[in-house]
């Protein structure tokens, strides 16, 4: 072998060693060369990743410091007592009448054990959570209302689950106008049932009569209570007229 075809073997081998060098570098599933392009890929999907990062950190503030849309009105469908969450339970002394009603209203109470026993009768006041006196309550009592003719336009009622009077007759949660002579008066709470009947003439009792004595349950409005029939409508769909009406057909006698 002469002088050039030495150094012509030695260029050829070199060549060969460089090649097998470069592919050794190649990841795997990856042609010699084409490593830059993995490089490219991860680069270009950090700052996606970045960007995602403050704004979900701001979205628990955002939501917090919106406070939660105020429900103000509910429909005048009957409730069924003690149905929702948030109510408490209140008995009288002898442990007869009980009812149950919001867990953030208050009640102030009239009278004492020694009345009841001597039908002098205690009353339980209910207040909101503002301290607006919205009903009353009374067990034990001897008192009595009067009666007479009357034009009485119901509004809505419901029998109260279970209460009848001493006499056997159903008891009923009413809500209604009545007109008579000269006057006209809304009126709320629970009497017997024949007195929310839609021909009724007669205006009925406010008391009731248990075998413990008699008991009323009503609301307590102002004077007017309302301009017309139609603001007393409307009042129907609030969620204080709701409440009430809850309250009234929770009443228990045992």
């Amino acid at each position: 072998m002469n002088r050039n075809d030495v150094f012509l073997s030695l260029a050829l081998a070199a060549t060969l060693a460089a090649g097998l060098g470069l592919s050794s570098c190649a990841a795997p599933g990856q042609r010699a060369g084409e490593t830059g392009s993995g490089t490219a890929s991860a680069t270009a999907a950090a700052p996606t990743q970045q960007e995602s990062g403050p704004v979900a950190s701001a979205e628990p503030s955002a939501t917090a410091a919106t406070p939660a849309p105020a429900v103000t009105a509910t429909s005048p469908a009957t409730p069924t007592a003690g149905a929702e969450a948030g109510v408490k339970t209140f008995t009288f002394p002898d442990g007869h009448l009980s009812f149950s009603y919001p867990s953030d209203w208050s009640i102030r109470v009239v009278g004492s054990p020694e009345n009841a026993a001597k039908l002098r009768g205690v009353q339980a006041v209910l207040a909101d959570a503002t301290g607006n006196e919205l009903a009353s309550i009374v067990s034990s009592t001897n008192g009595s209302s009067a009666s007479g003719p009357v034009a009485r336009t119901v509004l809505d009622t419901a029998p109260v689950p279970g209460l009848k009077d001493v006499d056997g007759e159903q008891l009923a949660f009413g809500f209604a106008f009545d007109s008579f002579a000269d006057k006209s008066d809304f009126h709320m709470g629970v009497r017997k049932e024949r007195d929310f009947a839609p021909s009724v003439t007669e205006a009925g009792y406010s008391h009731v009569q248990f075998p413990n004595g008699g008991a009323e349950a009503k609301v307590l409005f102002g004077s007017p209570a309302f301009a017309s029939v139609d603001s007393a409508k409307a009042w129907m769909t609030t969620e204080q007229y709701t409440q009430l009406k809850r309250l009234l057909l929770s009443l228990k006698y045992s």
